[in-house]
């Protein structure tokens, strides 16, 4: 039996009283792994609306490792020693704690609706890292989202950075005037430069002995069993369809979202896209595409290149165009004068509390969602938004499996329509089935009620 955990006094955080132990979102983290246990740990920890009581992951070692680190932090923060950080092997068991308010999921993209859809029918707010896996599952999260009326944050800091959000409002408030074309730029993935740790490793491209501590069968869930392979499990399962869509879902995910945010489009998509990518034979441990050229037209004449090279977005109007070259890179303008816009009496489509300075600094998504957890307000990146930036993923990976095939799509009924529909709707980036017993037909009877 696990124990419950402690909630620390706000004297003992160093909060001066300011948030009390009462008021602060008590946080269980599933994913341990890089992201989990780094940057999502990081920043529920240092805000002070949050604390982490427990985590969950699959792999033993990861797990407790994160555990000792988040007992570490607050034991440091207090000044005595901490251990009311629990962990957990099975997502299951976290969820159904009552002394989790919500959860942060920051796993594999193919858990990334039915846990979430587990966690807020069991009553709990959701922050979940990005993307989906299918057109089809993003719109279960949405649906279930709106029924369960729980808090859900799509995690990407980029809405919270300081230069997104001067973008963003430029073209909204209209000193671009019209929005006619915007390229967005995504670096090339399935490379040995990505991966160096395992590209020299022949073994690591073979069927193995699954590693001590790592419950390889939970992993997978959902997903199709197949043998254990070192180089598709722990950070390059990205490069796989059984669990994601590529660098076009991972990097897309925050690029084409500020593009959407800007298009004033968040709710609804393009209407025709087409694109074409170098993929290598598909059942190989890595079969999505590295490199792509994708165009997307919306409905009323807007039109959206993607293609891979370097992080960028830039936006075109009929009055000018602003430039974001580079992860966070400087901004660069057609007129000096789009450099220095101030947006008085305009709209703000940031939140100041969330803004994080270019440079670094505090806020972020993390603190965009305990704010909504305690106003029930929606976050700045819903289930929706989310669910339509990377549907135009799941889009044009489809268009560039069915070799290059310009593609129509209805965004009101989330259908493709025209030439080649029917292959386009049964896609496996479109819909496919979850291997028992991780369906969605079983979550309810998980939910421990008593």
């Amino acid at each position: 039996m696990t124990l419950g955990a402690t909630l620390i006094p706000a004297s003992a955080l160093g909060l001066d009283g300011n948030v009390a132990a009462s008021e602060r979102v008590a946080m269980g983290l599933i994913g341990c792994g890089d992201h989990g246990r780094g940057w999502n740990l990081d920043l529920m920890i240092a805000n002070p609306m949050q604390q982490v009581v427990s985590v969950c992951d699959v792999d033993e070692g990861r797990m407790l490792a994160t555990q000792k680190k988040a007992n570490d932090a607050y034991t440091e923060r207090m000044g005595t020693t901490y251990k009311g950080c629990t962990a957990h092997g099975d997502f299951r068991d976290l969820v159904n704690r009552k002394d989790v308010d919500a959860v942060c999921v920051v796993t594999p993209d193919h858990w990334h609706v039915l846990i979430p859809v587990f966690a807020m029918k069991a009553g709990k707010d959701v922050i979940c890292e990005k993307p989906t896996l299918t057109i089809e599952e993003g719109r279960i999260l949405c649906d279930v989202q709106k029924q369960t009326q729980r808090v859900f944050q799509t995690a990407s800091e980029n809405r919270s950075i300081d230069r997104y959000q001067y973008i963003v409002n430029a073209a909204r408030n209209g000193h671009l005037g019209e929005v006619r074309n915007i390229k967005v730029l995504l670096p090339p993935g399935n490379t040995a430069a990505r991966s160096v740790s395992i590209s020299d490793e022949p073994a690591a491209w073979e069927p193995a002995d699954v590693p001590k501590g790592l419950n390889y069968d939970l992993w997978l869930g959902p997903a199709p069993v197949k043998p254990y392979i070192k180089s598709r499990t722990h950070y390059n399962w990205r490069w796989n369809f059984d669990y994601s869509g590529g660098v076009l879902t991972d990097w897309g995910s925050h690029l084409v979202n500020i593009a959407q945010w800007a298009n004033n489009s968040d709710d609804t998509g393009p209407v025709e896209v087409q694109g074409t990518g170098d993929f290598p034979d598909f059942g190989a441990v890595w079969n999505t595409t590295p490199t792509f050229k994708i165009n997307c037209r919306y409905a009323d004449g807007v039109t959206m290149e993607i293609w891979s090279e370097v992080p960028a977005i830039k936006l075109e109007g009929t009055e000018g165009w602003l430039l974001m070259r580079g992860w966070r890179g400087p901004l660069t303008a057609s007129d000096d004068k789009l450099l220095t816009l101030q947006f008085e009496g305009e709209k703000n489509f940031g939140r100041p509390e969330s803004t994080v300075p270019s440079s670094g600094g505090t806020g972020g998504e993390h603190i965009d969602f305990a704010h909504c957890v305690k106003s029930r307000k929606l976050c700045y990146y819903t289930a929706e938004s989310g669910h339509r930036t990377h549907s135009i993923a799941h889009i044009a990976n489809i268009s560039m499996l069915l070799g290059g095939a310009k593609l129509t799509w209805n965004p009101q009924t989330e259908k493709f329509e025209g030439d080649r529909a029917d292959e386009a709707n049964k896609h496996f980036c479109a819909t496919r089935p979850q291997r028992e017993p991780w369906t969605f037909a079983n979550v309810d009877s998980w939910i421990n009620v008593g």
